[in-house]
């Protein structure tokens, strides 16, 4: 058990060294892009933009599920369909008939 907690206590000593506080990051400023060094800024969604989001959503969700589901039932019948053709025929052994 004491071996755990030294285990413990030294990642997260790592941790803390590794991570900088959100003081020393800037937090409240505008934070620039480490690949191309472009400032951007976190602003709050407004209520408006909530709500559009919701819509937006809810309007996709009532054209996805109907169409995954036509698509899954489309698949299936294709599938017995596939099935349904792969039928063993013995050979005729006469060919007169």
């Amino acid at each position: 058990m004491k071996t755990i907690k030294t285990m413990i206590k030294v990642m997260a000593s790592r941790w803390r060294n590794r991570v900088p506080p959100q003081e020393k990051r800037g937090a409240g400023t505008n934070e620039v892009c480490p690949h191309c060094g472009a400032q951007f800024i976190q602003s709050r969604l407004s209520l408006r933009e909530m709500v559009l989001a919701a819509i937006c959503g809810s309007l996709l969700l009532l054209i996805l599920v109907p169409a995954g589901w036509m698509a899954e039932q489309w698949i299936e019948n294709q599938g017995h369909r596939i099935l349904d053709h792969m039928t063993w025929h013995e050979p005729l052994d006469n060919w007169s008939l």
